[in-house]
């Protein structure tokens, strides 16, 4: 993680340096996954839904993190902030996967055709009331005829209780988070919110500032990216059974994301020592 130039004066070298450690967990988390999981991931065959759902997520957070590990300037902090919050979402959505019941993974698929709904059917209303807006609405005419009484009777038969689904869970973030509880709840309530000043508008995580918590900030992401990172890993190795034919894989996921922390090749040795016996 380099200094960049968003701020005036120098940069307190203890601060750089943290930030530069969890950044590096992250890409040491991800050299561990592009050995010990990626692998195993693409040589299956025979996919279920609920499989499915699993490996898209995991697929969706790789993508993030290969991005995140582009961002090396603290003048990025904006989109380190938005990947990590996402990265936990997808970490949440990863651990609730393996305790919903089986309806879940049928959830998931039919909320991107409900959201692929919604938008449809505001975009053909639009044009309809707007017919000067240069848009070719034709697919998506088609879309709302051809899909609409599917989806609406499976919404009807997979939400219930719930007119519009924000979410394939039917919770709102701060209920999943709840439902999954740690490490989650901790991560949520300590970094969640200020990464959140980032995302959305206004100057609440920018007025008055220095480079300095800037670069914090970003040392907060990447730790909660690496996080989150390592429990999608984990229930990956949970829902594959990873570790039936790799019985040390969650000792060298833990020791790939502390190396970064060790002070040479002595102190590295040690924590992989007692890591992996």
């Amino acid at each position: 993680m380099s200094q960049g130039s968003t701020g005036p004066g120098p940069v307190p070298s203890g601060s750089l340096e943290s930030t530069s450690r969890f950044y590096n967990s992250l890409k040491s988390v991800r050299e561990f996954d592009q050995y010990e999981i990626d692998g195993v991931i693409k040589t299956l065959l025979s996919k279920t839904n609920r499989e499915q759902c699993f490996i898209a997520t995991y697929y969706r957070a790789v993508a993030n993190v290969d991005t995140l590990l582009k961002l090396e300037s603290v003048k990025h902090f904006q989109a380190v902030a938005m990947l990590a919050r996402t990265l936990f979402e997808l970490a949440v959505d990863a651990r609730l996967l393996e305790l919903v019941p089986a309806a879940g993974p049928e959830r998931m698929v039919l909320f991107a055709d409900l959201e692929k709904l919604r938008c449809a059917k505001k975009l053909v209303a639009f044009k309809k009331s707007n017919p000067s807006f240069a848009l070719d609405i034709t697919s998506y005419e088609a879309f709302v005829l051809n899909e609409a009484a599917r989806i609406d009777l499976a919404h009807k038969t997979l939400w219930p209780k719930l007119k519009k689904v924000d979410h394939w869970s039917g919770r709102n973030l701060g209920e999943r988070v709840a439902l999954v509880g740690a490490p989650f709840d901790e991560f949520h309530e300590a970094y969640y919110p200020l990464l959140s000043w980032y995302v959305h508008s206004g100057l609440t995580g920018v007025i008055n500032l220095q480079e300095e918590a800037l670069i914090t900030m970003c040392g907060i992401a990447f730790r909660l990216s690496a996080e989150s990172y390592s429990e999608i890993l984990l229930a990956m190795i949970r829902e594959f059974k990873i570790e039936k034919g790799n019985e040390k894989v969650k000792e060298k996921l833990k020791a790939a994301k502390l190396l970064p922390f060790t002070d040479g090749p002595e102190e590295a040795s040690q924590v992989f020592r007692k890591l992996l016996g």
